[in-house]
């Protein structure tokens, strides 16, 4: 059911833009260095220059830099796509998030340095779009990508070295290399880019649908509850499926939760996503809520009607209806493997009997009778070197059975917990082999 929540709020909304990030190679895993052209604007002399500069200031300071080129951006902001590309490679060492990224993007003749945590007293906002401003549009502007993309980063590599005390200074090249030819965008981008931005998810209208697509689940779900109580004819049939409301709502949770993390991904903003989320479930759930009442006090004065005459008749209580059982039903009863109701008519003392499966006692092997109880008990506790042992016994409560049997078996030791911390934090969730820097927000965008 979750599956099918999100899966008809991705048809609806699509998911433009955000897999563009996800193509980007990491250099660090392709080729070993720190720069990837996907826009080819550097060419190889270039791409040697730049590596250097960030190796060094690698070398000498432990800080990354990534430079990044790529020929669009897929229709998002070019601050959407920086952060979520910094996030997927991890730029900087881990716990110093000391990364710097400078994305470049020729189609839409945009750059950007995206600055990690570590970083953002040494490359604060305003020194980021100086460097911008004064090292790379410049040469942008005279078709001179290369060139200004490889004097911000080292301007930039500079900067950070200073900082940490150590001389990181890059001479230029005798003769500069030859900026690549380009012919302007490659062909259809244009094209491509306009699509991209025509059908990008509106966050109010993303909103909406996931909306729709929540409450639309418990909708389904308070369906469900409303025919299985009216099919059922004893009380307490009624009373379990009405239960069954709890775990709609518990997977209506679970499923907006994950549609918040889609939603997120397809609009890339946090806070309307998060309101969404809030938003949707609850009042899903409050709507719920709202309208099981009347169904729970319809249950709760629900009267089985007698075939005989057609009066509504009257259900014993417990004690009462012994009289109207066997000693295994009562034992049945007791185990709570069944729940037998007598009903009795007013009018004409005519008697109903129904019986109702409950789930605490299983049917025993000898008897047959729904009696059968099991019971674990800790023989010794399992720990993180050894495994442990249990004894399992099953024991049947009818009194004319007598069945009973007992098993030990060994249980396995405890895990450490290590291998899903490296799961989520290892270099395969990163995307590569950059020390799983977080990206603290800031930095400077600049057009040309």
């Amino acid at each position: 059911m979750i599956a099918a929540l999100v899966g008809l709020f991705l048809a609806a909304v699509g998911a433009p833009g955000a897999i563009d990030v996800a193509k980007v190679p990491n250099p660090r895993t392709t080729s070993g260095l720190w720069v990837e052209d996907a826009g080819g604007v550097l060419g190889a002399e270039y791409v040697a220059l730049i590596n250097a500069a960030c190796q060094n200031l690698k070398d000498r300071t432990t800080a990354e830099l990534a430079v990044v080129t790529v020929d669009d951006l897929g229709g998002l902001a070019i601050e959407d796509f920086a952060d979520r590309l910094f996030r997927r490679f991890g730029i900087g060492e881990k716990g110093k998030d000391n990364g710097l990224l400078l994305l470049f993007s020729r189609d839409d003749r945009r750059v950007r340095f995206e600055v990690g945590y570590g970083l953002e007293g040494v490359i604060p906002d305003a020194l980021a779009g100086r460097i911008l401003d004064e090292e790379a549009v410049p040469l942008f502007r005279q078709g001179e990508y290369a060139r200004g993309i490889f004097q911000a980063a080292r301007t930039a590599a500079e900067a950070i070295g200073q900082a940490a005390g150590q001389d990181l200074s890059f001479a230029s090249p005798t003769t500069w290399p030859s900026q690549i030819a380009l012919t302007g965008p490659l062909p259809g981008a244009d094209e491509e880019r306009t699509r991209a931005k025509a059908g990008k998810a509106d966050p109010l209208t993303a909103g909406l649908i996931y909306a729709a697509a929540v409450i639309g689940f418990m909708a389904l779900g308070l369906v469900f509850v409303y025919v299985r109580t009216g099919t059922r004819a004893a009380k307490t049939a009624k009373e379990k499926a009405l239960k069954g409301a709890g775990f709609f709502t518990a997977l209506n949770w679970i499923g907006g939760f994950v549609g918040f993390i889609v939603l997120g991904n397809i609009i890339g903003k946090f806070w309307p996503a998060l309101l969404a989320f809030v938003a949707a479930p609850t009042a899903a759930a409050f709507g719920q809520a709202g309208l099981l009442k009347p169904l729970r006090r319809r249950i709760a004065g629900y009267r089985l009607t007698c075939a005989n005459c057609g009066q509504k008749m009257s259900l014993l209580d417990e004690r009462a209806d012994d009289a109207f059982l066997t000693a295994e039903e009562i034992a049945e009863e007791t185990a709570q493997g069944m729940n037998y109701e007598i009903w009795r008519c007013g009018n004409c003392a005519h008697l109903s009997r129904l019986a109702v499966k409950l789930g605490k006692a299983t049917p025993c092997p000898k008897c047959r009778r729904r009696t059968l109880v099991r019971t674990t008990t800790t023989l010794m506790a399992a720990t993180t070197s050894r495994g442990g042992r249990v004894r399992i016994t099953e024991s049947c409560r009818n009194p004319g059975c007598g069945h009973t049997k007992s098993v030990e078996r060994s249980t396995a030791r405890l895990g450490s917990g290590t291998s899903g911390g490296s799961g989520l934090g290892g270099s395969s969730s990163r995307g590569g082999s950059f020390g799983g820097g977080r990206s603290g927000g800031g930095g400077a965008s600049k057009g040309w």
